[in-house]
């Protein structure tokens, strides 16, 4: 290969050149880096030598760029053939996902219906043809070949015809090579922090002695696609051993606000994110976003299955939500979609303030207390239980006088709304002297009593909840069923209900599951399906 300013690149592999028909563009192998001429071509191009390759960008699938034959390609990328000696250039930034910052593209060139003997010269345009790309003699037929060209004048390509004519040209595209420049030398073993604009600015500089300038940036990068999937840094890490990151970022700023790594979102409007989590292990364990908190990180157990966000600290809270709205949300679909509970930590909601609130049952293993400060020692506290009982119980309750040895009490209107009308209960107890008392008669307006002789009295009204009126107390129930063969009997429960869980069957008395009744209750059957759904999701089971 001649070496002159405008040299071409080429990397020459044997393609079936049948690949030019087919229906799917089969793909070929490119080199993974490209190191542009140390005298760059007219398109701008600058580099810091052949020390400083250009990485690979894979294009998948390969793209058909241009068929002079026609199928539905026109103009610069179609007919009419081209004949003997014809220059025809072509616009690659642009086309298949090309952008202004490619320094070169990856290629596939076929010639078909070519005369006896030739060939084609591709080069960057504004330059010049220096060798051929692909060649042909009698018999040869059609041919194909690959080359890394680098981009000319406009973002684009010259073919040159070397021979007879007219013959047909077909190109497929399957990545590129993105620009660089340098702006100052980097010394021996340095390494290149990349500086970049997908629109068409400058590609590889060092700027990591940056002092102390407002808004500076060590790495910056800017996308202006539209196109799904479009990102200003991909970074790809491919080990699928070992320690590694996708990204690694560090700050040591002691400065408020300052941050290892920040991301936000510009827009106004839409469905949209500052930062993006995810990971396809549905392993113990695994999660879209894991946060450490600065204690380091809590010892002991971890979490079953794989959630969207792990955050753990040892001395301090592992998450903390803040906000004037509510501190934080859960919320529970199911399959199809359909809204199932929403649990909420530290809601205001439309001024009225709670520090848990449920859309939904509250269901709590223990006892359920409040608690209040003691008024002396301040070493302890009041914890009073919440009342508990097989049904949704609703009270009201005074206390009065019957006068003409009657009285009617008026029912409230809370207890109204939410109460039953059967199951109606009336306890009265005279105050100050024995009488005889009776309800005369009850409804969810007034209760009308009776008694012997004017006396003062209390009275205590009890109903059921009209919503939960059927409540049952013993029910089916998977609150307490293990979720894998491996699980162990809580330690939060009560000495009672581990007693309890193991003498149903539930566990074994050393805490392991009882795969007897694991068996025998269908538990190992949804084990091994949510195992199946995790492989079928080609993710490794727990």
């Amino acid at each position: 290969m001649v070496s002159t300013p405008m040299r071409l690149l080429s990397l020459v592999l044997c393609l079936a050149a049948a690949s030019a028909f087919a229906g799917e563009i089969a793909d070929w192998p490119a080199p993974t880096t490209w190191t542009p001429p140390r005298n760059g071509p007219s398109s701008g191009i600058r580099t810091l030598g052949e020390t400083n390759p250009l990485p690979f960008i894979a294009i998948t699938p390969p793209c058909r760029g241009a068929d002079t034959r026609g199928g539905g390609f026109t103009g610069q990328y179609g007919p009419p053939s081209l004949a003997g000696g014809a220059i025809r250039s072509f616009t690659i930034v642009g086309t298949c996902g090309i952008p202004a910052s490619a320094a070169a593209v990856s290629f596939n060139f076929t010639v078909t219906n070519n005369p006896t003997f030739g060939d084609i010269r591709v080069y960057p345009t504004g330059g010049a043809a220096v060798v051929s790309t692909l060649n042909w003699g009698p018999g040869t037929g059609n041919v194909a070949n690959a080359a890394v060209v680098a981009i000319g004048t406009g973002g684009a390509i010259t073919v040159q015809v070397d021979g007879p004519g007219p013959l047909d040209l077909v190109y497929d595209i399957n990545g590129y090579y993105p620009n660089s420049s340098a702006s100052n030398p980097l010394a021996t073993g340095e390494q290149l922090l990349l500086f970049g604009n997908v629109s068409g600015n400058t590609g590889v500089i060092d700027v990591r002695n940056l002092q102390a300038t407002a808004g500076a940036r060590a790495l910056f990068a800017r996308c202006d696609s539209t196109g799904t999937g479009s990102t200003a840094i991909g970074a790809f890490e491919n080990a699928t051993t070992g320690l590694t990151a996708g990204v690694f970022s560090q700050a040591a700023s002691s400065t408020d606000l300052s941050a290892g790594l920040s991301a936000v979102e510009l827009a106004t409007s839409g469905k949209v994110f500052g930062v993006v989590g995810q990971t396809n292990s549905p392993g113990n364990n695994a999660a879209g976003v894991k946060g450490i908190g600065g204690t380091g990180e809590s010892a002991g157990g971890g979490v079953q299955g794989s959630p969207g966000v792990i955050g753990t600290a040892r001395t301090d809270p592992g998450v903390t939500g803040i906000s004037q709205d509510r501190g934080v949300i859960g919320l529970l679909f199911n399959g199809a979609g359909a809204f199932q509970a929403e649990g909420d930590l530290a809601p205001n909601l439309n001024g009225t303030v709670y520090g848990v609130y449920a859309f939904g049952n509250l269901g709590a293993s223990g006892a359920k207390p409040f608690v209040e400060p003691h008024p002396t020692d301040p070493t302890k506290v009041i914890r009073y239980v919440a009342l508990e009982g097989p049904e949704a119980g609703t009270y009201f309750r005074g206390t009065a006088r019957t006068s003409g040895r009657e009285f009617v009490i008026d029912v409230p209107e809370s207890f109204r709304i939410v109460t039953d009308e059967e199951g109606l209960t009336v306890q009265l107890t005279p105050v100050g002297d024995l009488a005889s008392m009776a309800v005369i008669s009850q409804d969810l307006n007034v209760i009308r009593v009776r008694a012997s002789k004017d006396v003062r009295f209390h009275y205590l009204v009890q109903g059921v909840r009209r919503a939960f009126k059927d409540w049952e107390a013993i029910a089916e129930g998977g609150e307490f069923v293990p979720r894998s063969p491996d699980e162990r009997i809580p330690s939060y429960l009560t000495d009672e209900a581990r007693a309890r869980l193991i003498a149903n069957g539930t566990y074994n008395a050393n805490g392991t599951v009882n795969l007897g009744t694991a068996s025998r209750l269908g538990w190992d059957s949804s084990w091994a399906r949510r195992e199946a759904a995790k492989r079928d999701a080609g993710a490794p089971p727990n």
